[in-house]
Formats: C-alpha cells, sequence, structure tokens
C-alpha cells in the first residue's frame, strides 16, 4: 500500500493549499506552530520547548520517510509559502481499508477554513486515490472547533472512547467521528 500511494510522496492541493512533506527548511516555521500551548491543547503531544525539538521532530519524519513508514504532512500556504499547519494519516489500515486523520493549524489563522480544507483534502485523497472504505477522526470532546470541521465535512459522531487516551498523566474520553466511502460520494 505504502508504496503505491506515498512512493512518490503526495503532494496534494486545494485551492489556496499545498499539502506536502516536511523539509527541514521548515523548521522555523514548524517551531512557530508546534512551541503554542493552543495549538497542541487538544491533541496528544506538549508544546515544542526549542528550535532544537522541532528540528528532531522534522528528523524523525524524514526517517520515517526513509523506512517508508511515514504520513506526515505539512500545510503550506500557496499565495506566501508559509507554513500554516501539520496533517496525517494518524494511521492506516490496508486490510480494512480504514484510515484516520489529524490536523493541526496555527493559531493565528484560526476561523479561516484552513482545517476544513485541510481535512477535506486527506479525505479526497484517501476515498479518491488509495480507495478507503472509512476515514474517522479522534477528537477530544472539548475541541469543539474541531468536531465542527468534521461535521461540516460529513462525518458523523460514532460514540466516545471512554479513557480513550494517555496523555502526560491524563486520562480522558476521544470522541470517535467517522464517514464511509457511500456517504462521501452520494454527498459530492
Amino acid at each position: 500500500m505504502y508504496n503505491e500511494f506515498f512512493v512518490p510522496y503526495p503532494k496534494i492541493e486545494t485551492d489556496r493549499l499545498i499539502i506536502r512533506m516536511v523539509r527541514r527548511s521548515d523548521d522555523r516555521d514548524l517551531y512557530e506552530l508546534c512551541r503554542r500551548p493552543e495549538t497542541s491543547m487538544f491533541s496528544l503531544w506538549s508544546p515544542h520547548a526549542s528550535l532544537t525539538e522541532t528540528r528532531e521532530f522534522i528528523n524523525y519524519q524524514l526517517s520515517l520517510y526513509r523506512k517508508r513508514r511515514c504520513m506526515f504532512f505539512v500545510v503550506e500556504e500557496k499565495q506566501t509559502g508559509r507554513v500554516l499547519g501539520t496533517c496525517s494519516y494518524v494511521s492506516m489500515d490496508d486490510d480494512f481499508k480504514i484510515a484516520e486523520i489529524g490536523y493541526s493549524i496555527l493559531s493565528d489563522v484560526w476561523n479561516n477554513g484552513f482545517a476544513t480544507e485541510v481535512a477535506d483534502a486527506l479525505m479526497g485523497y484517501a476515498f479518491n486515490r488509495i480507495g478507503v472504505q472509512r476515514v474517522f477522526a479522534r477528537v477530544l470532546p472539548q475541541n469543539t472547533a474541531s468536531i465542527k470541521v468534521l461535521l461540516k465535512l460529513g462525518l458523523k459522531y460514532e460514540g466516545t472512547a471512554r479513557k480513550g487516551y494517555y496523555f502526560d498523566g491524563r486520562v480522558g474520553d476521544l470522541g470517535i467521528y467517522g464517514i464511509t466511502d457511500d456517504d462521501y460520494f452520494n454527498a459530492r
């Protein structure tokens, strides 16, 4: 599956964005995104404490690419070339044709539709190119903005994974939102 859909690494374009492989030269833009507590408050990662930490993260993603296991992308604004966020296929199950998506957008540009555009592009690539049968996302219940994005794109609330995560000494629930290929294509 990976060789067929991620080699060469895909570049997904939308009207305003380029969703592409991370580069070492993204280090300062990614640090700006990853250092902010508001960016990670609904994610299962802590803010980056230094540019070095961000560079190590980039090196880790590039090492996964070399091992043909990377499904992480940088979100770049076409007009400016500025990195506005990241996104990924958090997991992909080839046997069951299921993909989990995730995204993080720079707080400076919240409420401009970028998260919706990114999530829609990831779903489109998964359904149209890879041929998955289901896309889903796991969301902290307090992350109402992300829940609105998913509902706007046609994902349905499927349930709550009680105590679905453990991170940094905290335990919490996760809402599960999903869409099938049938629902996706019928809505288009």
